[in-house]
């Protein structure tokens, strides 16, 4: 009996606690004022002649971002809007915003504030970019580019698309090809080409200079096998590891592709940055290559072991700039080659930076670049009154398993190990030591970003390379020296991910042996 009046008392209890809430005359619950966003697109019915589809926008907490499809210099918008409650006041960069009818210039990003009829705030960045959301190079030259010795005067017009701060419009610059197998082969139909500023100017973040390359990646179809390369470079600390954005190229209004913005490999302060040589001190700074080709005015070759070395930078020595640094890189070789080559007075050690070398060997055989052994593309460097080191990292479209005439489309076997002078250090037993430690300290940090790289760039230059394979279509097809052709972009980024995945797992088990 006493259980029934305790249930009976309960329930009443309830029933009168929900008659007395009533918190608008009808029971309902209170309206929550809010400044927010529901809706947020670019309606083709207000933006006559500039889409054909509507474009809706991905709104992810404060941060709004859309891509128009079209390639489109033009970067105001007319934006169509709906707010959480009526009586939003929304305004773009302080300029009041009415949805379907005002346009802000999106050529920056643009800052949506809203505030609620209660005084409530709430604020957006907003960017909108265009054709593929990568930055997009606008290039009109006075004659067609055909040559790689001689430039073609031009102007530059940039368009950061809402990524970068870029002061510098209307850039005069000349223009050329360059390359060699990438510019020559006439199945290579994408070509790579150099850009020389008239004067120095910043461009898309990276520090101001006057030369830039524009890398066409024709051979890689993943188009990030370089980008990778540098980005591990520039984590594990080589010495001058190029900088580089992708972007995509208008030539004289015909769209070229995808391709790799970067420094030129050259001496400059925000670059190889060394002491300029003069005519009192000739210690330094030289850059020079390791180039079989012999692909310069200047060069020359070691007596004891034939080592090809070019000039780089200066291009074109003196007698006696050239004399020094022949002089210097023979007695390197040298002491890396005598009986006391290990002593840390009279071997190599005196000549050379072993840490340098280490770095720049530790990305080249990590990502098996086809030409780090003993070819092509191989940096060195020498400043004032010191030793020599190596760098920058240059030039990887024929690595990570993308090369088909050498053991370098295998991810097993060590490869730029091999090299003339690679294969005497790894002979020291101290080298091996810290190459070791090396390996392990970057395996659970710089070689797990660069997985995390991959995995980015596929992502990222989704739209890109769809437009890339519209222009240049070769995902079926062999383009020299491909491994593989698989007919799709994201196979071939499997692919490269694959091979990269046991390379590393070959180098995991073996670096013991090394």
């Amino acid at each position: 009996m006493r259980r029934t009046l305790l249930l009976l008392f309960v329930i009443a209890t309830g029933l009168w606690a929900c008659k007395k809430t009533n918190y608008g005359g009808d029971n309902t619950l209170p309206t929550v004022d809010s400044a927010g966003l529901t809706s947020f697109k670019i309606e083709a019915k207000n933006n006559s002649g500039k889409i054909t589809a509507d474009v809706n926008c991905t709104i992810t907490g404060d941060s709004i971002i859309a891509v128009v499809p079209q390639l489109t210099r033009n970067k105001k918008w007319v934006i169509t809007f709906e707010t959480k409650k009526s009586g939003t006041i929304v305004k773009a960069n302080d300029t009041l915003q009415v949805s379907g009818n005002t346009s802000p210039d999106f050529s920056q990003p643009v800052t949506y504030k809203l505030t609620s009829a209660s005084g409530l705030t709430q604020t957006y960045k907003v960017k909108i970019k265009a054709f593929t959301g990568l930055p997009i190079l606008y290039i009109t030259t006075d004659a067609p580019v055909v040559s790689k010795d001689a430039y073609v005067n031009g102007v530059l017009n940039v368009d950061a698309n809402a990524e970068y701060d870029q002061p510098a419009k209307g850039i005069a610059l000349q223009m050329k090809g360059r390359g060699n197998s990438t510019w020559y082969r006439t199945d290579f139909l994408k070509k790579p080409y150099r850009l020389k500023f008239n004067s120095k100017a910043p461009l898309l973040g990276m520090p101001t200079a006057k030369n830039w390359v524009l890398l066409a990646n024709y051979s890689d179809k993943t188009l990030m096998r370089t980008k990778i390369a540098f980005e591990l470079a520039r984590r594990v600390k080589s010495d001058y590891a190029p900088q580089s954005r992708f972007v995509e190229v208008v030539l004289n209004g015909d769209f070229i592709g995808n391709y790799l913005l970067t420094s030129q490999v050259e001496i400059n302060e925000n670059r190889v940055n060394l002491t300029p040589l003069s005519a009192s001190n000739i210690t330094g700074g030289y850059l020079f290559e390791l180039d079989a080709k012999l692909d310069a005015d200047a060069w020359f070759r070691t007596p004891l072991k034939n080592t090809p070395l070019t000039f780089k930078d200066p291009d074109a020595p003196t007698p006696a700039q050239l004399a020094y640094l022949k002089d210097y890189v023979t007695q390197t070789e040298a002491a890396l080659f005598s009986a006391d080559w290990t002593d840390a007075d009279k071997g190599y050690a005196k000549y050379i930076d072993a840490e340098s070398f280490m770095r720049w060997y530790f990305v080249n055989e990590t990502i098996k670049n086809q030409d780090s052994w003993d070819y092509s593309s191989i940096y060195y460097y020498k400043n004032a009154n010191s030793k020599i080191g190596m760098g920058p990292v240059w030039d990887f479209d024929l690595s990570g398993g993308n090369c088909d005439y050498s053991v370098a489309k295998d991810f097993d076997g060590w490869y730029t190990r091999n090299g003339t002078w690679m294969l005497q250090l790894a002979k020291d037993p101290a080298w091996n030591f810290k190459f070791r430690a090396m390996w392990t300290n970057a395996r659970q940090k710089e070689i797990k970003q660069m997985f995390d790289d991959i995995d980015y760039y596929g992502k990222q230059l989704q739209l890109s390379a769809a437009q890339n394979y519209k222009r240049w279509p070769t995902l079926d097809q062999y383009v020299w020296p491909n491994v593989v052709w698989l007919g799709s972009y994201d196979k071939e980024v499997a692919y490269f991910k694959n091979f990269m995945t046991q390379r590393v797992a070959w180098i995991d088990a073996n670096i013991n042996s090394y």
